[in-house]
């Protein structure tokens, strides 16, 4: 029996129940050797898999290697009597073998031998529909075949002709390796050309606010996740892909023109192909959207939000705001209204109403229709519908929570935002915040306005508490703690905070004049 080489112990055990015998035997050594390759010879492409036979060998991949020369030949399986591997290309005389397994390094005497003449030759491929006939030398019996990793399935063959059928793969030229499970892979300097052809694109026209289902039919496209459409250079957003469709969706495009005509083009990483003006947008069909009422609601859904506008279809239009639907309730040719559904998380996103026939309706001023999915403070839905917070409890805004502050709250006991986000409503003409205690940790961020959106209105942040409170650690009573937070707070700029006065001022005087 093979052992991994090393020293091992002799023990003799006498049946029985008798026991270990005492022995003066000392230890057995293994050494690693290789005492058969199985086949000698292969191609001087690779791909041979081999049988090492020997001793010495681990029994475990992870610590074997195979070398032949500067090659590897990629290991298979291991026991401690035998190893197999896969070659890799080498030229004639590529060198010694030399087997590595557990920190052991074997030079065989064996060869194996890189030869010419026992490497399948490929001398041409040509494909007629989805055929590929491939001419060559010492195929074998049984030979497969590949195109770049992909698969030709094999019809038919000799020793020197295959035929297989061309699998659905991307337009780009392949190279076409012959396996012989005997010798090895052929030569792979023979390739097979797969045109990328883009024959048509339907429909021809499409809103300008997006959303037609354009289909693109061809051949050679790549179902890979790196290939994109594009219309007027704009991505379109693919739905499915095959070798010889493509469905995707319009994107919007801000052209105020009466039509645009616009080129759509397949760009993957073995070629592009372009259609010259195959899709026009066209205003006259364009949809548009002037604006909508409330902006804002709940993350919970169930927010009726108005949407005005021209164009929309009697019957069949469909609602969606940041890929949740709204539920129609009334629809007309200028105005639908809706309701929301529940969204994962505070999110502003464009109402994107869909017409049948048509695509999605244009926004004539985005910001007057884009709906803010976001929880409010006074809404108890926000609170799991048990009611809105009360005077003297202790309130947590965790990770994933944006909340709306758009009414005054009672003296809470203590305000901890860990992780979440508490914003004053920039609306409201007053909002005042009433606590003993804010702690902003984890991430959180109390937010008053925005440097690129200050806040204009009255906001009021009132601590309460006594000379007893009990302090909150590090940070004390009546307090703003922030501890891996943030607090923004940005107001109405103010040019002039200060100056002096112009004249001097007399006691009884009802006006002073100022410098600035």
């Amino acid at each position: 029996t093979a052992l991994p080489a090393g020293k091992y112990n002799i023990i003799i055990n006498v049946k029985g129940g008798v026991g270990n015998a005492q022995s003066s035997l000392g230890q057995l050594s293994s050494n690693m050797e290789v005492s058969a390759i199985s086949p000698s010879s292969g191609s001087v492409h690779g791909g041979q898999t081999i049988k090492i036979t020997g001793g010495g060998f681990s029994g475990n991949i992870e610590d074997t290697e195979v070398a032949i020369g500067a090659t590897n030949c990629t290991v298979l399986s291991v026991s401690p009597g035998e190893i197999t591997c896969t070659t890799s290309a080498c030229s004639e005389g590529c060198g010694d073998m030399v087997v590595t397994s557990n920190g052991v390094s074997k030079t065989s005497s064996v060869p194996f031998n890189y030869q010419d003449s026992s490497s399948p030759t490929v001398t041409s491929a040509s494909g007629a529909a989805s055929t590929l006939t491939i001419v060559g030398t010492s195929f074998g019996s049984n030979p497969s075949v590949s195109l770049s990793g992909s698969e030709c399935t094999v019809t038919s063959s000799t020793a020197t002709q295959v035929t297989c059928t061309i699998p659905g793969i991307a337009g780009g030229n392949y190279p076409v390796i012959v396996h012989n499970p005997d010798l090895g892979n052929s030569n792979n300097d023979v390739l097979l050309t797969i045109d990328l052809l883009l024959t048509s694109s339907t429909p021809s026209t499409g809103s300008y606010g997006g959303g037609t289902l354009l289909t693109l039919a061809g051949k050679g496209f790549s179902s890979d996740d790196t290939r994109n459409v594009t219309v007027c250079d704009l991505p379109c957003d693919v739905q499915s892909s095959t070798t010889t469709e493509i469905t995707c969706i319009s994107p919007s495009n801000p052209d105020s023109g009466s039509t645009l005509s616009c080129d759509v083009a397949v760009v993957q990483a073995s070629g592009s192909v372009t259609l010259s003006a195959a899709f026009t947008y066209d205003a006259s069909i364009t949809p548009a959207i002037t604006a909508a009422s409330p902006l804002r609601g709940g993350t919970g859904g169930g927010t009726l939000v108005t949407i005005t506008g021209t164009g929309f279809a009697i019957s069949g239009n469909k609602v969606s705001i940041a890929g949740s639907v709204c539920d129609i309730a009334t629809e007309k040719p200028t105005e639908i209204t809706c309701y929301t559904n529940y969204h994962n998380g505070a999110i502003e996103a464009p109402i994107i109403v869909d017409v049948p026939g048509q695509g999605y309706a244009r926004h004539s001023d985005l910001a007057q229709s884009t709906f803010y999915y976001i929880d409010r403070w006074s809404s108890k839905w926000t609170w799991g519908g048990l009611g809105v917070p009360l005077a003297n409890e202790m309130i947590v805004i965790t990770e994933g929570q944006t909340i709306l502050l758009d009414v005054d709250t009672p003296v809470l006991r203590f305000l901890l935002i860990n992780g979440g986000t508490l914003m004053f409503d920039k609306d409201a003409p007053s909002i005042e915040l009433q606590s003993e205690y804010i702690l902003v940790a984890g991430g959180g961020k109390l937010q008053i306005g925005s440097e690129e959106e200050p806040y204009e209105n009255k906001a009021l942040i009132t601590m309460h508490g006594n000379v007893r409170c009990t302090e909150m650690p590090v940070f004390g009573c009546k307090v703003i703690g922030i501890r891996e937070g943030s607090l923004d707070i940005h107001g109405k700029y103010i040019p002039v905070t200060w100056t002096h006065l112009a004249q001097t001022a007399n006691a009884g005087d009802t006006t002073i004049t100022l410098k600035q």
